[in-house]
């Protein structure tokens, strides 16, 4: 039960973080997007980027449920995996700060490309796929803008300190091995 709260909590945690960091940093502090549309732009590895725009309200709703979804996802990974690495408890803040690391490329140069806002779609072939990864690990993620310069260490802040180190806290806090 302590590791289901742990992932529950780390998840929540994480998610709830990240998806205020983007609503600031994507809204106010730089390209003006509204809520709705920073979900919209999560919904959009689902759907495509322009399904999701079309979609309003509901496409914004899959966006937020998708964005806990990943996160839980991430907090189960990373309580799982202290269950059998007791050094993952002990030194979460480490831990959790290279998680985030890990996070930041996976979700960056893999998850992204890979997905329905990658390209046309899915990338569903093994030809695509290889494409679409070879092209993405050439390319800096997210884009360099020369309008924001603090977006690419942002981005980085956030998949580290406001994702990793709080599923990481949750797991050392929550998840104690038992006997």
């Amino acid at each position: 039960m302590r590791i289901l709260l742990a992932i529950l909590l780390g998840g929540l945690l994480a998610g709830a973080f990240d998806i205020v960091y983007a609503f600031i940093v994507y809204g106010p502090a730089s390209y003006g997007l509204t809520p709705q549309e920073v979900l919209q732009s999560v919904a959009s590895g689902w759907l495509g980027r322009e399904a999701s725009r079309a979609g309003g309200w509901n496409s914004a709703m899959l966006g937020l449920g998708s964005h806990f979804m990943i996160a839980t996802l991430m907090a189960a990974v990373y309580v799982l995996a202290a269950q059998s690495f007791a050094v993952l408890k002990q030194k979460w803040i480490l831990w959790g700060f290279i998680y985030g690391l890990i996070l930041y490329v996976v979700m960056n140069y893999v998850v992204a490309p890979l997905s329905a806002a990658g390209g046309d779609g899915f990338a569903l072939s093994i030809g695509e796929i290889g494409s679409r990864l070879q092209t993405s690990f050439s390319d800096l993620r997210p884009r360099w803008d020369p309008r924001y310069p603090w977006m690419i260490p942002a981005t980085i802040f956030t998949h580290t300190v406001l994702v990793g180190i709080p599923i990481a806290w949750a797991a050392q806090r929550l998840a104690r091995q038992s006997g």
